[in-house]
C-alpha cells in the first residue's frame, strides 16, 4: 500500500467520522459552531462528509474531492477563526493531508477516467 493509499483511507475515514458526528453527536468536545449553524446546514454537511468520505476512493472523482474538500476545510478554519473559536485542529489536519494529496505529482497525473 502507497503513501497516496494510507493518506486517502485516513481522510475518508475522517469524512466518515466527521460527518457521522453531524447525526449522533458522538465526538467531544462538540463543534463549537454547532449552535450557528442551522440544524438542515448542519445534516447536509454530514451527508457531504460522507459522501466525501466514499467518493475520494472512486478515480473518476478522487480529484474533485479532494480539491472541494481541501478548499472547505480552509473556509471553516477561517470561519471558526472569525468566530473566535480554537476547535479548529481537526479541520487544518485534514486540509494539510488533502493539500499533502494534491500537491503530489502522482495524485495529480492519476488517471480520473
Amino acid at each position: 500500500m502507497n503513501l497516496i493509499n494510507v493518506i486517502t483511507a485516513i481522510c475518508s475515514l475522517l469524512f466518515f467520522m466527521v460527518g457521522a458526528d453531524k447525526f449522533l453527536s458522538f465526538l467531544e468536545p462538540p463543534c463549537s459552531l454547532m449552535e450557528t449553524i442551522s440544524p438542515l446546514i448542519w445534516k447536509l454537511l454530514g451527508v457531504l462528509q460522507i459522501a466525501g468520505g466514499i467518493f475520494i476512493w472512486l478515480p473518476k472523482f478522487k480529484k474533485y474531492v479532494v480539491g472541494f474538500f481541501f478548499v472547505f476545510m480552509i473556509v471553516f478554519s477561517g470561519v471558526h477563526l472569525m468566530q473566535n473559536t480554537k476547535d479548529i485542529g481537526g479541520a487544518v489536519f485534514m486540509a494539510a493531508l488533502l493539500g499533502v494529496l494534491l500537491w503530489n505529482p502522482s495524485f495529480l497525473r492519476a488517471n480520473s477516467n
